[in-house]
């Protein structure tokens, strides 16, 4: 008698969570309509169910892990633009999702490099004069657009990211051109504003930038190598370039490459101080000198 009770419990049980699983995987309404919906690159399956369950195209993320999981399909999720609607089932979407979304395409530019490292041919002409001011980001480009609308896209997105630093527009040429060199002198959003303010010491009382980077972009425009950013040699260091900043006083004459928000802010907020000289250290830090005597001891002790 027991055993048939816990039977019993046990099948009512089973079917009210069977009910529940078919309930939550059902439409989320009868709207048919199809909307937009957009997955990122590398966006996880329980950011992607969170986004679908918040603009109600799902009940349930839980569910959608659940039968994603269940189906095999979970590392399946591809990223792209999809039209889908809420009238649809969560199996529904999941195989849409997997299936491949428009033919729209992701174009991304990473901190620090330069308009030849993510330009193909058809983008040059559009992004002539445009180093420095391509913010580095992820960009789902439709797949009709022309370079002229891609490059608008993103100038667009730079605009907007600078607007939390409040860099008057006088001042935004400098800000970028400094910033490009912090993004490729250090990595740390304090290390770039310690960084900054040895450059902008410098700056003030004449003394070269010496800035290897600098060196560098002046050398690969003129020999446009197949790697950029190779280490200098010494006859590197003699090259007429405007960009040799070992050869003349001042910021090169325009950006290096395209920084990130982080670089931005250094550029606009250094952290103030006497120091004339730093170097990136075998230790993976970044040590810094307000006299020669303190910048050698600091190069025999972490450099050699």
């Amino acid at each position: 008698m027991k055993w048939r009770y816990l039977l019993v419990s046990f099948g009512l049980i089973l079917i009210i969570a069977i009910s529940v699983v078919f309930y939550l995987s059902s439409p989320f309404s009868s709207d048919s309509s199809l909307k937009a919906f957009v997955i990122n690159q590398g966006e996880s399956v329980v950011d992607i169910s969170n986004r679908l369950g918040k603009n109600r195209f799902i009940k349930s993320p839980l569910i959608f892990i659940f039968w994603s999981a269940l189906s095999g399909q979970k590392n399946n999720i591809k990223a792209g633009k999809f039209e889908i609607a809420s009238s649809w089932d969560v199996k529904t979407i999941i195989s849409k999702l997997t299936s491949g979304g428009s033919t729209d395409y992701w174009f991304k530019i990473i901190p620090g490099q330069r308009l030849e490292e993510f330009t193909k041919d058809n983008l040059v002409p559009a992004t002539s004069g445009k180093e420095g001011y391509l913010f580095p980001d992820s960009y789902l480009i439709p797949e009709y657009f022309t370079p002229e609308e891609i490059v608008a896209m993103i100038s667009k997105n730079f605009d907007q990211k600078i607007k939390s630093l409040n860099i008057k527009s006088q001042d935004l040429s400098e800000i970028v051109t400094l910033a490009s060199l912090l993004e490729r002198e250090a990595k740390t959003k304090i290390d770039k504003q310690k960084v900054a303010a040895v450059l902008i010491n410098r700056l003030k009382i004449g003394m070269p930038l010496q800035v290897d980077a600098a060196v560098q972009y002046g050398r690969d425009t003129i020999t446009k190598p197949t790697k950029y950013w190779l280490p200098l040699s010494k006859t590197d260091l003699q090259i007429d370039s405007p960009f040799n900043t070992y050869q003349n006083r001042g910021l090169p004459p325009s950006p290096i490459c395209n920084p990130g928000l982080d670089s931005l802010f250094a550029a606009q907020s250094p952290i103030s101080s006497e120091n004339l000289y730093y170097i990136s250290g075998h230790d993976g830090l970044m040590h810094f000198a307000a006299t020669l005597v303190d910048h050698n001891a600091n190069i025999a002790k972490y450099l050699k």
